[in-house]
C-alpha cells in the first residue's frame, strides 16, 4: 500500500521495525528487521547518575503532590550534559549544528560494537593502532555506520573513579573514525576524550564534532550486545542547546 508517497509496511507481522523510504530516495526500498529484545542502552536520571565532573547533580523535586493539589508534578534541573547525553558540534563550534537541529537521520542505524574491555583499565587511552587491528581482527566499519565504544567503564558507573580516571580516545583515533565515515559515535565512558585528550584541549570532541558527526557518552547494558544491532538514539529536543539527556534503544 503506498500513502503519500511512502510504500507502507503490513501492520499484521509483530515484533518487527519496519521502516521505508521515499521512492525518490536512493532506490525502491521496504526493509525490515527482525528482533527478540529492546536493550534500554542509557542510565535512570536522578541525583546520583554517572556524569563527568564538574557538571552538577539532577534537581527533581515535586511541585505538586496528590494530597494538597489533586495531581503530581514535578520539576526537573540539569545539564544538558548531565547522564546519558548527546554532544553535537554546538559544544564546540559556534556555527555548529544544536541538539534541536540533528539530522534525524544520525539518530538510528546499525551499528559497530568495538569492545575493549578485556584490554583496558580506568585511565587508559584507546590509540588509532588498536582502533586498527580491531577492525582487522573483527570487520571494517561501514561508510554511514553508527560506532558505539566499550570500554568497560560502565563497570564503574557508580564509582569515584567513573569520572575521575576513564578510558577514552586519542585524537588519531577519533581521525581515523571519521575517516570512515561514520555518522556518530558512542561511549560508556563520561567523555569520548581520554584524559590526556582532556590535559589538551580536547582532540577527540574537536575531530568528531568539525566533522559533524555527534557525540553520545554515558551509555550503558553494552556488555548485553553483540557486535552489530539496530540502534535508536533520541535525545531531548532542547532548543539553542549543545547537548541533551539522550534515550538510547538497542534492537537486537
Amino acid at each position: 500500500m503506498t500513502r503519500n508517497g511512502f510504500d507502507m509496511p503490513s501492520a499484521t507481522q509483530p515484533k518487527q521495525l519496519r521502516y521505508y523510504e521515499r521512492k525518490t530516495w536512493k532506490e525502491n526500498s521496504n526493509m525490515q528487521l527482525n528482533f527478540k529484545r529492546i536493550i534500554d542502552l542509557s542510565y535512570p536520571i536522578d541525583e546520583n547518575s554517572p556524569c563527568e565532573l564538574p557538571i552538577e547533580p539532577a534537581r527533581i523535586y515535586d511541585t505538586a503532590t496528590m494530597e494538597e493539589d489533586g495531581y503530581f508534578e514535578s520539576r526537573v534541573d540539569l545539564s544538558g550534559h548531565y547522564s546519558t547525553h548527546t554532544d553535537t558540534p554546538s559544544l564546540m563550534y559556534a556555527s555548529g549544528f544544536t541538539i534541536d537541529q540533528i539530522p534525524l537521520e544520525k539518530l538510528s542505524g546499525m551499528v559497530t560494537l568495538m569492545n575493549f574491555s578485556r584490554d583496558k583499565k580506568p585511565g587508559d587511552e584507546i590509540t588509532e593502532q588498536e582502533i586498527t587491528n580491531w577492525m582487522a581482527e573483527h570487520d571494517d566499519i561501514a561508510k554511514d555506520s553508527i560506532v558505539f565504544l566499550y570500554t568497560g567503564m560502565q563497570e564503574y558507573a557508580y564509582q569515584p573513579i567513573f569520572n575521575r580516571k576513564w578510558i577514552g580516545l586519542s585524537g588519531e583515533a577519533a581521525k581515523l573514525l571519521c575517516d570512515k565515515g561514520i555518522k556518530i559515535v558512542g561511549t560508556d565512558a563520561p567523555s569520548i576524550d581520554s584524559l590526556r585528550g582532556h590535559d589538551i584541549q580536547f582532540p577527540a570532541h574537536h575531530t568528531f564534532l568539525e566533522h559533524e558527526i555527534p557525540i553520545v557518552e554515558d551509555i550503558c547494558n553494552l556488555d548485553k550486545l553483540p557486535q552489530n544491532f539496530y540502534a535508536l538514539i533520541a535525545p531531548l529536543k532542547l532548543c539553542k542547546s549543545s547537548g541533551a539527556p539522550t534515550r538510547v534503544f538497542a534492537f537486537v
